[in-house]
């Protein structure tokens, strides 16, 4: 018969508790052993030991009933004028019934034969209470420890449905942001060129099939990003015909490793419309991956024409604006997002994430703690 990992971590507990009470046993029968040696008095091992680990044994039979009183009725800041006396009851009724299952123990074994419940109860009641009382406080530190490790999983698990939300709620936006902005295309193209029309539909059907392959997914590898990405390009050819080259310069170690899905649109989008548009000559658009001291690195540089007076751009739009907030969502400080213009001509931006593949993705609830 396999156990649950229930019945594992109890039986686990059972043995831990009975392990500790039998180390006090133990340690006091070793203590007193000592006491009794240093005074010359003979002693019996036997009775002695038997003696001892009556008596710890005996207080081992309430820690079932002091976990779950303190799982019930916790000494809190807003419960404790009514659980304390609570536990004065309990531990006294506990010390009362301890002695009372204690004597014929001890009886039984020929050890204190002479004794009566209420002489031991004179003699031991508050040493025995203060005693429950310390094992009541061991209890509830337990119990505050495993109350606070269950809101601290908790607490990540909302923060990692939150991140979950707020990713997907981002990716919601670029999708309809990019979508509008091709039939916004389309619809031009369809009063001077049908044909050419008829193949970016075409084109932007083939794209939205791909991406709903991928529906629901946080993160793909690059090698289908870019297979995403290249129905876009040629969406993009259509709307710029021959001036258009898009150059591709992937390592190949890169194509493995994971990126947020549809991360490298908005970047292309604001290349094809924040440079290429702009640039009456050949367009050029160079896409870069490689990967070096555990990143990966992505830029994306375009030839646009600009002014070069013109302040370092921060954010263009939707599309890298969200981008910026997937990234810091999915990674933290582990990852960065720059955009720059060059010296002469054109702009880059440059997307740097942690390295990471399938079989060790990393995971949204440890990136946002």
């Amino acid at each position: 018969m396999t156990l649950s990992e229930s019945q594992k971590r109890t039986a686990g507990q059972v043995l831990l508790v009975f392990g500790i009470w039998t180390f006090l046993a133990a340690f006091s029968s070793s203590q007193t052993a000592v006491w009794l040696l240093q005074r010359g008095q003979p002693f019996d091992w036997g009775d002695m030991l038997t003696a001892r680990f009556a008596d710890w044994y005996t207080c081992a039979l309430f820690t079932p009933l002091f976990f779950w009183l303190a799982r019930r009725y916790p000494i809190d800041k807003k419960s404790w004028r009514m659980t304390v006396p609570l536990f004065l009851v309990v531990t006294s009724v506990c010390v009362v019934v301890k002695y009372a299952v204690l004597i014929p123990i001890e009886r039984v074994f020929g050890i204190y034969s002479g004794a009566t419940l209420a002489n031991q109860l004179a003699r031991n009641f508050a040493t025995e209470a203060m005693a429950f009382w310390a094992v009541i406080g061991i209890v509830h530190a337990i119990e505050f420890n495993r109350r606070y490790r269950e809101r601290e999983v908790a607490a990540a698990d909302l923060r990692a449905r939150l991140s979950e939300a707020q990713l997907e709620a981002l990716r919601s936006q670029i999708h309809p942001h990019f979508l509008f902005n091709t039939l916004h295309s389309i619809s031009t193209l369809m009063h001077r060129d049908v044909n050419a029309a008829d193949t970016m539909l075409t084109r932007l059907s083939d794209l939205l099939r791909l991406t709903m392959q991928h529906r629901g997914q946080n993160e793909i590898t690059l090698r289908d990003e870019l297979a995403l990405v290249g129905e876009y390009i040629e969406i993009m050819r259509v709307r710029f015909g021959d001036r258009l080259t898009v150059n591709h310069a992937i390592r190949p170690d890169a194509l493995d490793a994971l990126v947020p899905q549809f991360i490298l649109q908005p970047l292309l989008e604001n290349a094809f419309d924040h440079g290429i548009a702009r640039t009456s000559g050949p367009g050029t658009i160079d896409i870069v991956a490689r990967t070096t001291d555990g990143k990966l690195e992505i830029s994306i540089t375009d030839n646009g024409l600009h002014s070069k007076s013109a302040a370092r751009p921060k954010k263009h739009g939707i599309g890298l604006a969200n981008t910026r907030r997937r990234l810091e969502q999915l990674y933290g400080p582990g990852q960065s997002i720059s955009l720059e213009k060059l010296p002469e001509r054109g702009t880059r931006v440059v997307v740097s994430i942690p390295v990471h593949t399938s079989s060790q993705a990393s995971s949204v609830e440890s990136s946002v703690a």
